[in-house]
C-alpha cells in the first residue's frame, strides 16, 4: 500500500507546472545570456545547458534529505497551499528576474494571502478551504517550510552561488564603459509532503509528530524552485555572494524561530514569521543594490595592467590558473594595458607565455605556460580596455 502510493505521489509531481516551468525558465536564462555576451564580447562564455546543467544535482539530494525528514514526520500541508504556492512560483517567475524566486516571496506571499482569506472569510473557488479555517497547525506548518527553505537558499548561495556568474558591460554614470558580473542561479527541489486526506494511516504512535487534525493521508511530491539573481559592479563576486548569503542565512534563522515560536502563539506568529521573511529578503536586495550604485566600480580599465573581467572555462588563461579581479602587469617580460599590446606580447614566444600578474590581494604572482598552436589567438580572458566596447583577447 505504501510503496503504490509512494509511486502514486511520485507520478503526481508531472502533474505540477512548476515541474516543466523549471525547464523554461533555464533554457530562457541560457538564451538570454548568450544573447547578451555575444553583444558584449562576440563569444558565449558557457553553452545554452549550462543553466540546464546545474538545475538540479544540488537540488534533488537536498530533496531527498528534506524528504525523508517530511516522511519521518508526517509533514503535511493542504492542496490549497501547495497550489498557491505553484501559482506565486510562476507569476513571479514570469517576471524573469530570479531575484523574486526566493522562497520568501514565493512562499511567504501565499502564507500571508491565505490569511488574510480566513481572516476576511474571503472563499477561493475550486478549493476546500476548511482545512486552514479549522487547524491553524497548516500555516504553522507553512512558516516552518518558509524558514527551512530561506535557510536553504543561503546555504545554496554560498555553496554554488558562484557557479553561474556571466560577465556584462555597462555604462557609468560618466558614459564609461565598465565591467560587471550578474549572479544568477536556479535550484530545483522536490520534495515528498503529505496531504491530509488518503488511504494512509500512522504507521507509528509517534507519526505524525505534528497533529493535523486528520488521520489519513496520502503523499505527493511537490517541486519548488529557488531562485538567486544580483549584479555586482562594485566589488568581487565571490565577496558580494558569501556577504549576501550570510545574511539570507540569518534571515532564515530568524524566521524559523518565529515559526517555531507559533505552536505557542498560533494566531499570530506564523504571520510575523512572513511578514519577516518577506520585508527581509527585499530589504537584503535593495541594501546590494544601494552599495553597488553608490561605491566606484571595481571592473574598469587600470593604467599598471589589464584588468581581468572573466576567465572563459577550459581555455589556456583558465588552465593558468588566471582569476576575476586579477591584473596582468607584464606578458613574456614586457608591460601591457590593453589587449593590443598583450596579443603582440603574446606573439614574442609563440610557444611559451609567462606572466606577471598582481593578485586580488596586491601581491605579485609568475604563471607560466607552455602554448599550442593557435593558444595565442585565443587566451580566453575578457577584459575592460579604454576603448567604448571591451574585447576578449580571442577576437585579436
Amino acid at each position: 500500500m505504501w510503496l503504490i502510493e509512494f509511486a502514486k505521489g511520485f507520478g503526481k509531481m508531472f502533474l505540477n507546472p512548476v515541474f516543466y516551468f523549471s525547464f523554461i525558465l533555464a533554457l530562457i536564462a541560457g538564451t538570454l545570456r548568450i544573447k547578451r555576451e555575444r553583444r558584449d564580447f562576440n563569444l558565449k562564455v558557457n553553452e545554452l545547458s549550462h543553466e540546464l546543467r546545474y538545475l538540479f544535482p544540488v537540488g534533488i539530494v537536498t530533496g531527498i534529505v528534506f524528504s525523508i525528514i517530511a516522511i519521518g514526520t508526517g509533514f503535511a500541508l493542504p492542496p490549497i497551499v501547495i497550489a498557491s504556492i505553484a501559482t506565486m512560483t510562476i507569476l513571479l517567475g514570469i517576471i524573469g528576474n530570479a531575484r523574486l524566486l526566493s522562497p520568501a516571496l514565493t512562499i511567504g506571499i501565499p502564507l500571508l494571502a491565505l490569511y488574510a482569506t480566513t481572516y476576511f472569510d474571503f472563499q477561493i473557488p475550486y478549493f476546500d478551504q476548511s482545512f486552514l479555517t479549522s487547524n491553524n497547525h497548516f500555516f504553522i506548518a507553512t512558516a516552518l517550510l518558509l524558514g527551512i527553505f530561506i535557510l536553504t537558499e543561503g546555504f545554496f548561495m554560498l555553496k554554488d552561488g558562484l557557479m553561474d556568474i556571466s560577465p556584462k558591460l555597462r555604462k557609468s554614470r560618466r558614459g564609461q564603459t565598465v565591467g560587471a558580473h550578474q549572479t544568477k542561479r536556479l535550484w530545483f527541489i522536490p520534495m515528498f509532503l503529505f496531504l491530509p486526506a488518503g488511504p494512509l494511516t500512522a504507521p507509528f504512535d509517534w507519526w505524525p509528530v505534528f497533529e493535523w487534525g486528520s488521520g489519513m493521508y496520502s503523499p505527493i511530491l511537490v517541486p519548488f524552485i529557488i531562485g538567486f539573481q544580483h549584479q555586482v559592479q562594485s566589488i568581487l563576486p565571490k565577496v558580494a555572494v558569501n556577504k549576501l548569503a550570510k545574511q539570507v542565512i540569518l534571515l532564515g534563522v530568524i524566521t524559523i524561530v518565529c515559526a517555531g515560536a507559533s505552536f505557542w502563539l498560533p494566531q499570530i506568529m506564523p504571520i510575523v514569521a512572513g511578514a519577516i521573511a518577506i520585508s527581509g529578503r527585499l530589504w537584503i536586495s535593495y541594501r546590494h543594490r544601494v552599495r553597488e550604485r553608490s561605491n566606484p566600480y571595481y571592473f574598469t580599465s587600470r593604467n599598471n595592467g589589464i584588468m581581468i573581467l572573466d576567465v572563459i572555462p577550459d581555455s589556456p588563461a583558465d588552465k593558468l590558473e588566471l582569476k576575476i579581479g586579477e591584473i596582468i602587469k607584464t606578458c613574456n617580460n614586457v608591460p601591457v594595458r590593453n589587449k593590443q599590446e598583450l596579443y603582440e606580447a603574446l606573439l614574442i614566444n609563440r610557444a611559451y607565455c609567462k606572466l606577471e600578474v598582481l593578485d586580488v590581494h596586491n601581491e605579485l604572482r609568475l604563471l607560466q605556460r607552455a602554448l599550442y598552436e593557435g593558444d595565442h589567438h585565443a587566451l580566453g580572458i575578457l577584459f575592460v580596455e579604454k576603448r567604448s566596447i571591451p574585447v576578449s583577447v580571442e577576437a585579436g
